[in-house]
């Protein structure tokens, strides 16, 4: 897909703007992590979020499959911590919106997308963990069905 449409023609974008058009496609796709992770970077604690608060159910679904690392794989404890937090959400998030698509997109729309805007902020000030990222999260989520 390609959202951004060059003056005077085809010319290639500079590596700087493919590479902002490219990290834009993957952040609203819901799909940022995944995208730093092929790029061998450090994937931020908010950027665990982005799935969920931009995904669709279908890739909450795939999230929520347990992460089992490939023999080819060194063992990484911490990258396992996050990807059990982020399953532990999706199966959360799953059954808050019963599989119904529209009420995804308002949870969505109404507290995962602020919640990530806030821990962009809050992370670059401080850090994020993995436990403090799942309990944003259910405390989000909880006040949003109160």
């Amino acid at each position: 897909m390609r959202w951004f449409g060059r003056p005077g023609g085809n010319r290639p974008h500079s590596a700087a703007g493919s590479r902002l058009i490219g990290d834009a496609e993957a952040f609203l796709a819901g799909d940022f992590a995944d995208h730093l992770r092929g790029q061998n970077e450090i994937v931020p604690g908010w950027a665990r979020l982005n799935n969920l608060a931009h995904g669709d159910l279908q890739s909450l679904r795939h999230a929520r499959r347990a992460f089992l690392p490939t023999s080819s794989m060194a063992f990484d404890w911490k990258e396992t911590t996050w990807r059990n937090a982020e399953r532990v959400l999706s199966d959360e998030l799953l059954e808050l919106v019963e599989n119904h698509p529209d009420v995804l997109s308002r949870v969505q729309r109404t507290v995962l997308v602020p919640l990530e805007f806030e821990l962009m902020r809050t992370e670059a000030e401080r850090g994020l963990t993995a436990f403090e990222l799942v309990q944003s999260t259910r405390t989000a989520l909880r006040s949003s069905i109160s």
